[in-house]
């Protein structure tokens, strides 16, 4: 049975509502719906005298059904829950948690880039999250159900981006929602494999999805608390995984700034004082591993009808792996590559691959070899 809307007269038959003020003369006065004006009186009259009751909340249902954008309404729902809450340990009480979760899920369907609803759901699920990341940290023991009914928690959040992130792969405000939920929560490691294979399907759907490339390195870094990778095995994996695709398209920039990603972390990390991730040698072998896989792939893009010197991305990965070698030779053939982009086949980004140049071939006058 559908609970019958009781009209706002009736339900706030105490309160005066509060005109909205637009000064004596408006220049440009909005034209608003009826009901909207109704609304936001109410709302205006409610905020002036601080009621955070039932009806307070009921109210903002409305308003926000009406404008899901509205700061200010979403900050004063919260405020009722709180106030309303029956839960003496948390912020919000358990059943008002998830029946916002449900509110706000029907309100992004058709809003799903508004922030306004993504934050909301965050600061509904932050005091348990983060409540269970303080145990953690302080090493308190925890009930058994109690952790799994976090985990579950989350779990359904990530289920809930998921069909979000199914109609729209780049949406910021999700991927950065998710991102929290993972840095949050102390997954076990299969949610993490879980997550590769999510992202995976995600890149083969788009292999330009930007987002996607980005969460895989969250994810391979468990969520930015281990930097760098300390596995050599991992890295190898990482950056075959991403030549793979580079090779399928190697006009694709994604793939690329991945891989000279990780070849960055290795090179800075490596050898540094307290920082040893993996040996100089190993990162050496690497750098020089990629270097021949361009080559190869230089080599096979020229049998084929495209131009290989078009192919802009795979000569600036080229150009970097170069300068990361650091001899002379090297630093001698990007800047060449270099000036080649700057001249010819790079235009757009002219004056960058002249600056390139310029700080390469200034090496060269008292270069040294890095790898």
């Amino acid at each position: 049975m559908v609970e019958e809307e009781v009209p706002l007269p009736i339900l706030f038959h105490d309160v005066t509502p509060i005109p909205q003020e637009d000064g004596p003369h408006p220049v440009c006065a909005i034209s608003y719906k009826e009901d909207f004006t109704e609304a936001m009186n109410y709302l205006r009259a409610v905020l002036r005298a601080n009621e955070l009751s039932a009806r307070a909340l009921k109210l903002t249902s409305i308003c926000l059904k009406l404008n899901p954008a509205n700061y200010t309404v979403w900050h004063f729902r919260r405020r009722c829950l709180q106030n309303l809450s029956s839960s003496p340990s948390t912020k919000f009480a358990p059943e008002s948690i998830q029946s916002d979760l449900e509110f706000s899920s029907k309100l992004g369907g058709s809003n799903p880039k508004n922030y306004q609803i993504w934050y909301h759901r965050r600061a509904l699920l932050e005091p348990t999250f983060e409540a269970e990341m303080i145990k953690q940290k302080e090493g308190k023991e925890k009930g058994k159900e109690d952790e799994d009914d976090i985990i579950q928690k989350a779990k359904e959040e990530l289920n809930y981006i998921n069909g979000v992130l199914e109609n729209d792969g780049k949406n910021y405000h999700a991927w950065s929602h998710r991102q929290w939920v993972l840095r949050t929560i102390c997954f076990p490691p299969s949610i993490y494999n879980s997550e590769l294979d999510y992202v995976h399907k995600l890149i083969l759907d788009d292999p330009r999805n930007n987002s996607a490339w980005n969460h895989r390195w969250f994810i391979t870094h468990k969520g930015c608390t281990r930097k760098p990778l300390s596995s050599l095995e991992d890295v190898q994996k990482e950056i075959t995984y991403a030549m793979q695709c580079a090779e399928v398209d190697p006009f694709n920039e994604s793939p690329w700034r991945y891989v000279i990603g990780f070849l960055e972390e290795c090179k800075k990390y490596s050898g540094s004082e307290g920082n040893d991730v993996m040996e100089a040698a190993d990162v050496k072998s690497l750098i020089n591993s990629c270097e021949q896989e361009i080559t190869k792939m230089r080599g096979n893009l020229g049998s084929t009808e495209y131009d290989v010197d078009s192919c802009v991305h795979l000569t600036s990965a080229k150009i970097d792996i170069l300068e990361m070698k650091g001899d002379d030779i090297s630093l001698e053939q990007a800047a060449n590559l270099a000036k080649d982009l700057e001249t010819e086949h790079d235009l757009i980004r002219k004056k960058y691959w002249k600056l390139r140049e310029k700080e390469i071939r200034s090496r060269l006058s008292g270069s040294k070899t890095d790898y």
